[in-house]
C-alpha cells in the first residue's frame, strides 16, 4: 500500500495495482491450456456483448492470479483473456491430467 496526500496532513491508503497483461487469440474454446490450474468463481454479462465473461482464479496454495476470459462482440471466434498478478510457482508438470501435480498436501 502507498500513502498520498500527504500535504493536506490527512494520509489516505490506496491499494498498489497488480501487474496485468492481456492478449488475443482465434480459438473455438474459451479457456486455453496455459500450464496452470484455475478454478472458475464468477462469471457476468458483459454490456453490448452476447457473450459473457468469466473470472478464474490460481488454484495453488497462496497465488493470487486471477485471468478474465470474454470473446470480443465484434468477432466471436476471438477470446481475450486478461491475466492480474504473478504466479509464485512453476506450471503444473500436466494440467491436462486427471491428478493436479501442482496441488501441495499438509
Amino acid at each position: 500500500m502507498s500513502l498520498s496526500s500527504e500535504k493536506s496532513g490527512i494520509k489516505v491508503r490506496r491499494k498498489v495495482r497488480e501487474s496485468r497483461f492481456c492478449f488475443q487469440t482465434r480459438s473455438q474454446i474459451d479457456v486455453l491450456d496455459d500450464g496452470y490450474k484455475w478454478r472458475k468463481y464468477g462469471q457476468k454479462v458483459v454490456k453490448n456483448s452476447l457473450h459473457p465473461r468469466s473470472y478464474y482464479r490460481c488454484t495453488h496454495n497462496n497465488c493470487k492470479v486471477k485471468k478474465k476470459v470474454e470473446r470480443l462482440s465484434e468477432d466471436c471466434q476471438m477470446v481475450i483473456t486478461t491475466y492480474e498478478g504473478r504466479h509464485i510457482h512453476p506450471p503444473c508438470e500436466d494440467s491436462n491430467s486427471v491428478e493436479p501435480k501442482c496441488f501441495h498436501s499438509f
